[in-house]
């Protein structure tokens, strides 16, 4: 079978090709009403494209040089604004998909939180509704690029009558909003520019920033953490992005350190890997032409993924030796046009403990896949169908103080 992309001259590459020659710096505008932010997206957002020509699309793209937006506004692009298409109103769609598209304000996910473990369902932030408004007190934790967002998608407990997982539903607010204050998780890199703690303080939002009907967080969660999974599946060894495993063998060749056996050894197996997980890509990409939704499969890429690209830095900062010890420094150059953070091998080690834990730990992943997909049997939880409030999590939610120490740095 022929897992390759059409050729060189094909005509639909050759027309995205000069579309970027005669724009060799598109803003990020001019991409999304060209659809090249999301052309799978249905007219006027997209293309209406097939997936084979989205992946065209992404070539060129790279090709060009261009930083594609779904790396600067990810929750946006990868997770979140598809949500508006089938649950939004008119008014949400003209308000918010083309800023977001063209990544002219970034989004980001208000979903975790401290007491919440790896129980979204279990989260504390309530939206009590107040006349033409919902009144939003909690706090979230780990929240990528909160520090950068203009837009927040927080899921909150409307209802704490109902059993956890009905009880939730999802807004879209605005990270400015008085009441709302962002601080910066510092992780082992030294680096500021990820993870935040949010804290939200009767925040006031709008009863039309309510994103599809009250009850319907959960599901919604749901659907967007699967496309995630998806897009953070992709053979790049940070969550898609970043080196992959042939760039790692390109590295280790261009070195000479193939010619150890035992090193050759170890990135065979590497190279094996990432083929598997590109052809696990192009399964999503037979699914996608075949218009099914993403399923509980994309825990099974992620489940690979993750690990896979631990494996990737930490073979590429082993052959350095004590080289690697030093700050800043990566096991190979950054490819020419490649600005994303993930893309320096250094950076890209020291952050890569994070993606077996971010969008669910392996554990939850593998409970996925043997209890969604095997049909093994469910892990029994006794507060599923009874009141939130009731349980001993709803009955002991706290209000949280903004004088609560800052997060713990990240180890």
């Amino acid at each position: 079978m022929d897992f390759e992309l059409p050729k060189e001259d094909d005509p639909r590459r050759l027309e995205v090709r000069v579309w970027f020659e005669t724009r060799p710096r598109p803003s990020g505008r001019e991409l999304a009403e060209a659809g090249y932010a999301t052309p799978h997206w249905p007219h006027p957002w997209g293309l209406g494209a097939d997936a084979e020509t989205q992946l065209i699309i992404d070539e060129e793209m790279k090709r060009a040089q261009v930083t594609p937006p779904a790396l600067v506004n990810p929750a946006a692009i990868n997770n979140c604004a598809q949500s508006l298409l089938t649950h939004g109103t008119d008014a949400q769609r003209e308000r918010f998909l083309l800023p977001a598209l063209a990544c002219e304000e970034i989004w980001c996910m208000l979903f975790s939180e401290p007491a919440g473990g790896s129980d979204l369902g279990s989260l504390r932030t309530t939206a009590r509704r107040e006349g033409d408004h919902y009144v939003v007190t909690g706090q979230k934790i780990w929240t990528s690029l909160a520090h950068k967002s203009k837009v927040g998608v927080l899921v909150a407990r409307t209802d704490p009558t109902a059993p956890k997982h009905a009880g939730l539903s999802q807004f879209l607010i605005d990270m400015d909003a008085p009441g709302i204050t962002v601080r910066p998780i510092i992780d082992m890199s030294g680096n500021e520019n990820e993870y935040n703690e949010v804290f939200l303080d009767d925040v006031i939002v709008p009863a039309d920033r309510l994103l599809g009907r009250e009850g319907e967080g959960w599901a919604l969660s749901m659907r967007q953490l699967q496309t995630e999974r998806v897009a953070l599946s992709k053979p790049g060894a940070i969550w898609g992005a970043g080196p992959s495993a042939r760039e790692l063998i390109a590295g280790l060749d261009a070195i000479g350190a193939l010619e150890d056996p035992l090193v050759r050894d170890e990135a065979a197996r590497l190279y094996i890997e990432g083929e598997i997980l590109r052809l696990l890509a192009y399964r999503s990409l037979s699914d996608r032409m075949n218009a099914k939704t993403p399923g509980p499969e994309g825990a099974i890429r992620k489940m690979l993924a993750a690990p896979h690209g631990q494996r990737v830095v930490d073979l590429a900062k082993r052959i350095q030796g004590s080289r690697g010890l030093l700050n800043g420094e990566g096991a190979f150059p950054v490819k020419n046009g490649r600005r994303g953070m993930f893309d320096d091998w250094d950076y890209a080690f020291w952050f890569s403990p994070a993606v077996t834990l971010g969008v669910g730990t392996q554990e939850i992943l593998k409970n996925v896949v043997a209890e969604r997909m095997l049909d093994l049997p469910r892990e029994y939880d006794p507060s599923a169908r009874s009141p939130w409030n009731q349980s001993q999590g709803g009955a002991a939610a706290p209000k949280p103080a903004l004088s609560a120490a800052p997060a713990e740095i990240a180890s």
